[in-house]
C-alpha cells in the first residue's frame, strides 16, 4: 500500500486553508499552519512533510520571503499558491527556489495534478544533488 503524501499548507487565508484541507483521505494528509518563522523550521523538522504549499499573500510577511527562508533549512519541494495572475509576478518567482507555482482560480484536481508534478520532478532533481546537502531540514 502507497504511503499518503504529507502536505504542510502554510497561509493565513482560512478559504484556502479550508480548501486544502478538502484533501486529506486516502492519497493525502494535510496539515497546517500560520507560522512563518522559527515556529515554521521547528514544524517543518518535526513532521518532514513531501511538500509545502505555501501562500504567497500573507500579511507580515509575504510567502516570498517564507519561501527564502525554507530554502536555508531545506531542499522540500514548494508549491506557491497565488492570486497574482500577472507576468511580473511569475518572472519573479522564476528567481526563487520553489518548485511549482499556481494561481488562481483552481481546483482541487488541477491542486492534485500539480502536487503529483512537483513531488516527480523533486524526486528527479534530488537524484543529482550532493549528500552533504540536506533534504530535509537540519537541526537547530
Amino acid at each position: 500500500m502507497m504511503s499518503r503524501v504529507k502536505i504542510l499548507t502554510v497561509s493565513r487565508d482560512p478559504v484556502l486553508v479550508k480548501l486544502m484541507q478538502q484533501l486529506n483521505g486516502d492519497e493525502y494528509q494535510v496539515t497546517s499552519t500560520r507560522q512563518t518563522g522559527e515556529e515554521l523550521k521547528d514544524q517543518l523538522t518535526r513532521e518532514t512533510p513531501d511538500i509545502v504549499i505555501l501562500d504567497i499573500m500573507m500579511p507580515n510577511l509575504e510567502g516570498i520571503e517564507v519561501c527564502l527562508r525554507i530554502r536555508q533549512w531545506s531542499l522540500m519541494p514548494i508549491l506557491m499558491l497565488s492570486t497574482w495572475g500577472v507576468e511580473p509576478g511569475k518572472v519573479r518567482r522564476l528567481n526563487l527556489s520553489n518548485e511549482s507555482y499556481l494561481t488562481e482560480p483552481f481546483d482541487l484536481d488541477e491542486v492534485k495534478t500539480r502536487i503529483q508534478e512537483t513531488l516527480q520532478r523533486s524526486v528527479a532533481a534530488m537524484k543529482n544533488v550532493p549528500a552533504v546537502y540536506p533534504r530535509v531540514p537540519v537541526e537547530k
